[in-house]
């Protein structure tokens, strides 16, 4: 019995160790979570050289799988992703509209084509190695939709 009583004590001792272990390194995931990502200088000083962004300093910064560095800003009601590379050559912008704050030559023209569609959201698209876009979530009678257009208001395709 004595011998049960000590495998028992030890049993409950080990495990109680066990489980200090774990909140211990849950501690430590949750504290690296949290700690603010810095992109190079480099990125940096491209991003405020974009005269959209420049004196901004409320950015928030993420890096890429791929290796670039993400700038997330608010900006007049509109949420920014600008995308670098890791040498500080810009790749694209993409700017997330609310439903009721798209462009007006976009808007006019998503309710001549689809008169009864509700915009659900949009996003302005800017890449290096095409023109910019629009692209644009809406729902026509039931049906979800994506439609493209340029900056002029034209569907593309």
């Amino acid at each position: 019995m004595k011998k049960v009583t000590v495998f028992m004590c030890a049993a409950i001792l080990t495990s109680g160790l066990a489980f200090a272990q774990q909140k211990t390194s849950a501690k430590k995931t949750k504290a690296a979570a949290t700690k603010k990502i810095e992109a190079p200088a480099n990125v940096k000083d491209a991003f405020q050289q974009n005269e959209q962004f420049a004196g901004t300093t409320d950015a928030v910064w993420a890096k890429t799988s791929a290796g670039n560095w993400i700038a997330s800003v608010n900006k007049e009601n509109v949420k920014t992703a600008v995308e670098y590379n890791a040498e500080g050559t810009w790749i694209a912008t993409r700017s997330e509209f609310p439903a009721g704050n798209v462009p007006e030559p976009v808007l006019g023209t998503l309710k001549n084509k689809y008169p009864s569609a509700v915009v659900k959201e949009g996003w302005k698209i800017e890449r290096a190695d095409v023109a910019s876009y629009y692209k644009i979530n809406i729902d026509d009678n039931g049906t979800a939709k994506t439609v493209l257009l340029n900056d002029a208001g034209t569907i593309v395709d």
